[in-house]
Formats: structure tokens, C-alpha cells, sequence
């Protein structure tokens, strides 16, 4: 008697083939992602197909983009992030809504609640993403979580900040120009350094007390170019053409060493006990400097006179 081979049923086949499969990983052991596996087959183990892509750890720590991600429209997520000390290269590639194929062309949505990169909660720590583009998304560019450390990334056009990360971050060399809300926000304990911050709806930067904001440029922002809260200090940064103050401090801030111009509000809005020295300050419309109880410590130049008089608030 002869006995008739079986074959499995083609769904029943790629079901088991994607469950035995290991995730796709480069030479170095880097887990890619690209946009052929997010949409049909999920990119590893613990990611299902279709967007948001997600990663829980268990696939490893360290992901690389291989190709650009679209995600179908603003109200969907490119990439969630569901635990701690996750590293993201995106290699260069860009992670957009479907609509922003052109990156010349502004594309700012006016809804949704899709970020391209975020964490599902504040608490997961240690969010590092790198190298890449972010655009014209429905919520976030960037979401990044705690003691985030977002490096090189673009965000623009996207409906809220392009960037915003929670207490002790590091945001560096990063351009967020364009975006609904602010350029970039980041908590207490933070540093945001080498980074261009333009033409967002809100303030360029902000952050928390106790933060280092340095040798960013932050201009025609709708909302002050940069804005942190109390014992921080703010160094060698230019701020200008913004609506609203050029550099906005609680108390007990230093700022030094920065180029402020043009702005409609004051050049620099300083709280109690903060100090300022060696800034630029000139032609914002309603003064160069509001601040009682600040202490002017020297060499500053205030529309072209080494004496700059503390308005009252």
C-alpha cells in the first residue's frame, strides 16, 4: 500500500516558520528592523506583524534600522519600546507617516497620537536612539522615556515636541525644526548640548531644574528659544528672531557666554538669585534683560552699553 505524503497548508507553514525563525540579526549581532518585516511578518521574537514595532528585550538590547519605516497614518506608533536600556541605530534611515515621502515639503499633521519612537512607559530607563530621521508623525518624534540618550536624530514636522525625554537625559547634536509643539524638552538633571532647535510652534528648548543647556542655537520659535527651570545653567547658546524671551530662567541659574537677538520679548527673563555674564544682548523689543533680584555679574553687552539695567518683572 502506498502511503500519501502530507504537506501543510501554506498558512500553517509560514505560522510555524515564523515561530521557529530567530530574529534577523547583522554581523555583529545587531537585531534589524526593517519596514518588509514590521508590515508582514513582525521583525523578532515578541514583535507581532503590522505596526507599532515593538521590542520587550526579549530579541536583545541593541537594534538597527535597515531600511526606512512608514507608518500607514498619525495615529500609529513606528516603533514602542516596552523595557529599560534599549540602544536604536537608525542608521541614517527615517522613520515618517505615510504623506511625508518628500522631506523637502512641510508635513505636519493637525491630529493623531502615533510616535515614531517611544517608550510605553516614563520608568523605562536607558532609552539610547541615534542617526536618523523622525518626521511628521501625529504625536512625538521622539518619546524618550528617563536617562534617555537621543544623539543625531532629526525631528521635524511632527504634530507635538520633536523631541521630549524625562529626568536625567542627554540630547546631543540633534536638529529639530518645524514640529506643532516644542523643539525639544527634556526633565530635570538633563544635559541638551550641540543641538539646532527652529521654527517649531512652541519654545525651542526647555528644561528641568538643575540641567546644562549649552552651544545650542534656538531661532523663530513660537513660544522663547530656551526656557529651564531652577539651579541650571545655560552657556554659550544663540538665541534669536524667537517670539517670546530669548533665554527664560527660574532661580538660581547661571547664564554666560550667550548670543541673544531679536527676540519680541526680553533677551534674557532671569528669577531670584540667578546670575548672568559675558552675554550679547540686542535689539529684542521689549528689553535686554528683566530680572529682580538677579545679580549682574559682568562683561555683558547690552545693546551696545556694558550696562544692562534690570527691568522689574
Amino acid at each position: 500500500m502506498r502511503i500519501r505524503s502530507r504537506t501543510l497548508c501554506p498558512s500553517l507553514a509560514l505560522a510555524l516558520a515564523l515561530a521557529l525563525a530567530p530574529a534577523a540579526r547583522a554581523g555583529d549581532g545587531v537585531v534589524e528592523i526593517n519596514q518588509t518585516c514590521a508590515e508582514q511578518t513582525g521583525c523578532f521574537s515578541g514583535d507581532a506583524a503590522g505596526y507599532p514595532v515593538t521590542i520587550d528585550g526579549s530579541a536583545g538590547r541593541s537594534y538597527r534600522l535597515t531600511s526606512d519605516l512608514t507608518a500607514p497614518n498619525a495615529n500609529v506608533d513606528g516603533i514602542v519600546v516596552s523595557t529599560f536600556d534599549v540602544s536604536l541605530d537608525l542608521a541614517g534611515f527615517r522613520i515618517r507617516r505615510l504623506g511625508c515621502a518628500d522631506v523637502l515639503a512641510p508635513c505636519t499633521p493637525t491630529s493623531g497620537s502615533g510616535s515614531a519612537i517611544k517608550v510605553s512607559d516614563f520608568r523605562n530607563r536607558g532609552l539610547s536612539v541615534r542617526n536618523g530621521s523622525v518626521i511628521g508623525m501625529g504625536s512625538y518624534g521622539v518619546y524618550g522615556g528617563t536617562e534617555a540618550v537621543i544623539t543625531d536624530v532629526r525631528a521635524h514636522w511632527n504634530r507635538l515636541d520633536g523631541i521630549f525625554v524625562d529626568p536625567g537625559a542627554v540630547v546631543a547634536g540633534c536638529s529639530s525644526h518645524g514640529n506643532g509643539s516644542a523643539g525639544i524638552v527634556a526633565g530635570q538633571g538633563s544635559t541638551i548640548v550641540d543641538n539646532s532647535a527652529t521654527g517649531n510652534g512652541g519654545r525651542g528648548i526647555s528644561a528641568g531644574g538643575g540641567s546644562t543647556v549649552s552651544r545650542n542655537s534656538a531661532g523663530d520659535n513660537g513660544d522663547g528659544g530656551i526656557g529651564v527651570g531652577a539651579g541650571s545653567t545655560v552657556s554659550g547658546n544663540a538665541t534669536v528672531s524667537n517670539t517670546g524671551d530669548g533665554i527664560t530662567t527660574q532661580e538660581g541659574s547661571l547664564i554666560h557666554g550667550n548670543t541673544v537677538r531679536s527676540n519680541t520679548g526680553y533677551g534674557v527673563r532671569l528669577d531670584t538669585d540667578a546670575g548672568f555674564r559675558e552675554n550679547v544682548i540686542s535689539s529684542n523689543v521689549l528689553g535686554a534683560v528683566n530680572g529682580a533680584g538677579a545679580v549682574n555679574l559682568g562683561n555683558n553687552a547690552c545693546n551696545g552699553s556694558t550696562t544692562c539695567i534690570l527691568a522689574l518683572p
